[in-house]
């Protein structure tokens, strides 16, 4: 149909995009993920007395 010659199938390369993807989204996430738990830890560091103990509950 429209003089179009056959052509290989582009599988392999449609995976490897898929995979390719995959991974640099992965590491996008994982480096948000590292860069939040910094903040967070900064944020605790500047308050001393930020932890606060729980009350203990008398046992029977």
């Amino acid at each position: 149909m429209g003089g179009h010659a056959q052509q290989g199938s582009d599988k392999g390369a449609a995976f490897m995009g898929l995979i390719g993807g995959a991974i640099f989204i992965g590491a996008i996430l994982y480096g948000i993920v590292i860069w939040t738990n910094g903040k967070f830890a900064g944020h605790e560091a500047e308050k001393p007395g930020a932890m606060v103990a729980a009350p203990q509950l008398p046992t029977a």
